[in-house]
C-alpha cells in the first residue's frame, strides 16, 4: 500500500510540473484508461450474469416440451421463479453491456476534470486572488507562494513580480516622504537663526536709529550682518531648488566605452590639478567593455565626491573605478581626518554638517550623491580607511556588453 501511495505521489508531482495542455492530456489518458478498465470488468460481470440466467432457464425447463402456454406457466409458477424478472434482468444486463462504456467515459472525464481543476487551476487562482485582495487592501507584504512550472505558475510569478514592484515603489514613496519631511524640518530649523538675527537687528535699528543712538559705524556693521544672513537664506533657497531637481532627475542612459569614461574623468581632473597643490591619482580598474549608464549622473556624483575630498584632504586624493558584475563603483579616498562616528551614521542625510554657521556648505553634497546613486539602482556608502582618511564608494547598476 505504501508503494502504491508513493507511486501516486510521484505521478502527482510529475503532473504538477507539466504544462496545462500536457497535464490535461495526461489526465484524459488516465480517465480513459480507468473508463476502459471499468468497461472490461463490467462486460465480464454482465456476461457472467447472463450465463447464470441462461443456465437457470435451462435447468428450470430441463428440455421439456409443453402442449400449451398454460402448461408452461404452471411449471414456472411451481418452481417459484419469475420469468418476467429474469427476462427484464437479462434485458438490462444486455443494455448495460453495450452502453456502459459511454457512462464510464462521462463519469471518468468528470472526475479527472474536477481533479485537474482542483490541482492545476484552483490553487493558482486562489493564490492570485488572495494576493490581489491583500494588494487591494494596501498590504504588499504577503508573498504569493504558489510554485509550479506550468502556465499558472508563470502567471503567479508575474503577479508576484508586480507585487514586488508595487512594494518597492511604496517603499520608495515612503522613503521620499520621510526624506522630504527631514528636509523640511532641517530647512525650518536652519533658517530660524538667520531670520531671528535679521528680526533682532531690524527691531534694534527701528528703536534706536530715530533716537540718534546708532553711530554710522554701528549701523554699517548691523547692515553687513543682516546682509550675510540674507545671503545665507538665499543659499538655503538655492539648495532646496537643487534637491528638488535632483529628486526629479530622470535617468537617461546610453552605451559608453570604459576608455571614453576615463577620458571624461581625466579631463575634469586636469582642470582641478591646475588650481590645487594636492596630488590627485586616478585609476580605472575596468575591462575594455561598454557600459550602459547615465554619464551626466555619473559625472555629477564624481564632481560632488571630488569636491568633498578636496575640502578635507591634506595632501592627496585617490580615485578608482571598479566593475564587479553589473555594479560600477567609484571610490574616492582622501588622507584627511576621516569621518566622525556621527558623520558615518548621518553623513548622507540632507543638511547634515559638522561645520557651524557655514555660509558655503550646507551638507547636501553627500545626500545628493546618495539620491543620484539610488535613482541609478545603486547606493552610496561611507567608511574610514584603516590607515588614514575617508573613503566614499558610489555604486551604480549598469548594463554591460563586450566591446569589439
Amino acid at each position: 500500500m505504501d508503494w502504491l501511495e508513493e507511486k501516486v505521489e510521484q505521478l502527482r508531482k510529475i503532473l504538477q510540473e507539466k504544462s496545462l495542455v500536457l497535464a490535461l492530456v495526461w489526465y484524459l489518458c488516465i480517465g480513459m484508461a480507468g473508463a476502459f478498465t471499468l468497461y472490461w470488468i463490467t462486460q465480464n460481470l454482465c456476461l457472467a450474469w447472463l450465463d447464470v440466467l441462461e443456465r437457470r432457464n435451462s435447468i428450470l425447463l430441463n428440455g421439456q416440451q409443453f402442449q400449451s402456454m398454460e402448461e408452461w406457466k404452471k411449471v414456472v409458477r411451481e418452481s417459484g421463479y419469475s420469468f418476467k424478472y429474469g427476462q427484464a434482468l437479462s434485458k438490462i444486463l444486455w443494455i448495460f453491456y453495450h452502453s456502459c462504456q459511454y457512462l464510464y467515459m462521462i463519469i471518468c472525464f468528470a472526475i479527472v476534470g474536477k481533479i485537474f481543476l482542483e490541482t492545476k487551476i484552483k490553487p493558482a487562482v486562489l493564490a492570485v486572488a488572495q494576493g490581489l485582495n491583500y494588494i487591494n487592501m494596501g498590504d504588499y507584504s504577503h508573498e504569493m507562494a504558489w510554485r509550479s512550472q506550468d502556465e499558472m505558475g508563470a502567471l503567479c510569478q508575474e503577479v508576484e513580480q508586480i507585487r514586488r514592484m508595487l512594494l518597492k515603489n511604496k517603499k520608495d514613496q515612503w522613503r521620499q516622504q520621510e526624506e522630504q519631511r527631514k528636509i523640511n524640518a532641517a530647512f525650518a530649523h536652519d533658517i530660524r537663526t538667520p531670520l531671528t538675527v535679521i528680526r533682532g537687528y531690524t527691531e534694534f535699528l527701528q528703536k534706536y536709529v530715530p533716537k540718534g543712538k546708532v553711530t554710522e559705524e554701528m549701523l554699517l556693521e548691523k547692515l553687513n550682518t543682516m546682509h550675510e544672513q540674507e545671503e545665507r537664506l538665499l543659499h538655503f533657497s538655492t539648495t532646496m531648488t537643487t534637491i528638488q531637481n535632483i529628486e526629479k532627475w530622470e535617468v537617461s542612459g546610453n552605451w559608453y566605452g570604459v576608455s571614453e569614461l576615463s577620458e571624461e574623468v581625466e579631463g575634469v581632473l586636469e582642470g582641478i590639478r591646475l588650481n590645487t597643490d594636492k596630488e590627485i591619482n586616478f585609476q580605472m580598474d575596468v575591462p575594455q567593455q561598454e557600459v550602459f549608464l547615465d554619464k551626466n549622473l555619473l559625472m555629477e556624483v564624481f564632481e560632488n565626491l571630488l569636491s568633498n575630498g578636496l575640502r578635507y584632504a591634506r595632501a592627496s586624493i585617490q580615485i578608482e573605478g571598479r566593475l564587479v558584475g553589473r555594479e560600477f563603483t567609484l571610490f574616492v579616498k582622501d588622507d584627511g581626518p576621516g569621518f566622525s562616528e556621527k558623520a558615518l551614521r548621518n553623513g548622507m542625510e540632507t543638511y547634515f554638517s559638522e561645520e557651524e554657521n557655514s555660509r558655503e556648505h550646507f551638507g547636501i553634497g553627500l545626500s545628493i550623491c546618495r539620491m543620484l546613486c539610488e535613482n541609478h539602482g545603486g547606493s552610496l556608502s561611507l567608511q574610514n580607511s584603516v590607515t588614514e582618511g575617508a573613503i566614499v564608494a558610489a555604486t551604480l547598476v549598469v548594463g554591460i556588453r563586450n566591446h569589439f
